[in-house]
């Protein structure tokens, strides 16, 4: 029974749980936003070598973004862990999991952007998958094909650059430095385990070094707690997504009441923007789209898709006071990819008629 691989899964499963109950902002229900991922551990470049905060190396690999983002990892976790942990021990499977989750950290830390948040057990996950097709070449592999394609169907799809719903960003980089450590850590393996040897060598010494990777992961999250309040409070200034006008008896209702309630969200003075340019107040509507443009430089909510929906909005309300000049130069940016757009975006745009389609 790989007693390992169950364990960690509900570990997994129980903290993200952890982050839900005591999230501060969403990106999406049951999603945990910025500042709540940035308090439970989440790991960047700014937070890790600026700030010195080291045990987000560690901290971050236990911690997921979406109830998807969870599922996928433990659901592969599982199919990996019933057929390498019996083969190679519980020390030699756990030394290969926690070296692949601190080396895609670190490997995410430096080669992702310097505030692009890094969380999930990914990096874990790909170190066993790596190891999972390298030791399926020893002669004592269970089932030898079956890894092989398990590993393959796993393993490039992960290397894929993608966007998830919400705007998570697949982290590449984590994947393929777990990746890279797996197959060294298998690779070594393979050159000291003879085939005529049950289990690998030195399996005691493989203990040790686990047993110091899950203590450091531990002190980590100890570590982690003095400062969680201080940087979850920021995300009670953003709107939840159970407050998100979903129509425009929302907007009419809602509008008003989100900027007086949430004065640091861009969101909101979109939302009321663009009520005023529903009810054809344009000249009101603009100063509301102005204010979400100059909010959204530095806000963790505002995504590009926001940023260029409230361009095209911008450029709307401009237009609409006969400023056709100033509202080209608005959307030109967004006019040269609108193959990049999303649908509301296009829309506006097609309404101000600004661009060349």
């Amino acid at each position: 029974m790989p007693w390992f691989t169950l364990t960690l899964s509900g570990v997994l499963v129980t903290r993200f749980l952890a982050e839900l109950r005591s999230a501060t902002d969403y990106v999406a229900p049951y999603s945990p936003g910025h500042f709540t991922l940035l308090a439970a551990g989440a790991s960047d470049r700014v937070q890790v070598l600026e700030h010195g905060e080291w045990w987000r190396l560690f901290t971050a690999t236990v911690l997921h973004g979406s109830p998807a983002h969870l599922i996928g990892n433990v659901v592969t976790f599982l199919m990996v862990g019933f057929l390498l942990e019996p083969m190679i021990g519980i020390g030699w499977f756990s030394v290969i999991y926690f070296t692949g989750g601190f080396v895609g950290a670190m490997a995410s830390m430096m080669l992702n952007g310097p505030q692009m948040l890094s969380v999930g057990a990914s990096g874990a996950i790909m170190a066993t998958l790596a190891a999972l097709f390298a030791l399926s070449f020893h002669a004592g592999a269970p089932r030898p094909s079956l890894m092989r394609r398990m590993a393959a169907g796993s393993l490039f799809p992960a290397l894929m650059p993608a966007v998830a719903q919400g705007g998570g960003v697949t982290d590449v980089n984590a994947h393929l430095g777990g990746c890279l450590a797996g197959a060294c850590i298998a690779f070594i393996m393979l050159i000291a385990w003879n085939d005529e040897e049950e289990a690998p060598p030195i399996r005691s010494l493989a203990a040790i070094i686990a047993g110091f990777w899950l203590a450091m992961t531990a002190f980590a999250f100890a570590a982690s707690g003095t400062s969680y309040v201080d940087y979850a409070r920021p995300g009670l200034d953003y709107i939840p997504p159970g407050q998100m006008p979903k129509n425009v008896d929302m907007l009419k209702a809602d509008s008003l009441s989100l900027v007086d309630q949430y004065p640091k969200d861009p969101r909101a003075y979109i939302f009321r923007g663009l009520y005023l340019l529903e009810q054809n107040r344009v000249s009101d509507a603009e100063p509301y789209f102005r204010d979400a443009d100059r909010l959204g430089e530095t806000s963790p909510v505002m995504t590009q898709e926001y940023q260029d929906w409230n361009r095209a909005l911008l450029a709307l309300t401009v237009r609409s006071q006969n400023r056709r000049a100033e509202a080209k130069t608005l959307v030109a940016p967004l006019c040269a990819n609108t193959s990049d757009l999303d649908q509301r975006t296009r829309q506006t745009l097609e309404i101000a008629k600004l661009c060349r389609y």
